[in-house]
């Protein structure tokens, strides 16, 4: 800038030929310095880019990604842990219920199939009306799955007798 600023105090005082010399230097000063300035900016960013890949290379701080690689796949393999206990938990509550459920039929069948013979045992003894609405209400019981209806019918059915 000051090789500028001299070109112009030439051009002042009507020295053209000194200035255009000046101004000459001064540009090429200015180019130069800008080249400069733009090598030592990439020479940064080179250097910059190199120390961080060193860090990121570093002995320690690849353990320490290691470590935090590590923590994750727990937390994974706990996650998937728990969802899978879920999910058998799940499947082993649905399993019992189905087998309860089951249980129950097979058990009020049983009941219905012994209350029933019981009632054509007790046939010749009871009236034909009250027979067929015992029997109506048995078949409305085991319909209803009412096991404690059915055990009513039952000692009803002794009482009579």
């Amino acid at each position: 800038m000051l090789l500028f600023l001299l070109g112009f105090v030439c051009l002042q005082f009507g020295m053209a030929l000194l200035m255009g010399l000046f101004y000459l230097i001064a540009s090429k000063v200015m180019l130069l310095a800008l080249a400069l300035l733009a090598l030592l900016g990439i020479l940064s960013l080179f250097k910059a880019i190199c120390h961080e890949l060193c860090v990121y290379f570093n002995q320690e701080s690849s353990a320490l990604r290691h470590l935090w690689f590590l923590q994750v796949r727990r937390q994974d393999v706990e996650r998937r842990q728990a969802a899978e206990w879920r999910q058998l938990s799940y499947l082993h509550r649905f399993k019992r219920q189905r087998l309860l459920a089951a249980d129950n039929r097979k058990q009020l069948g049983a009941l219905s199939d012994s209350v029933s013979q019981e009632l054509q045992v007790a046939r010749a003894q009871l009236p034909a009306t009250r027979y067929k609405n015992l029997r109506k209400a048995l078949r409305q019981y085991r319909k209803q799955a009412n096991a404690a209806a059915m055990l009513t019918l039952r000692q009803q059915l002794h009482v009579t007798d």
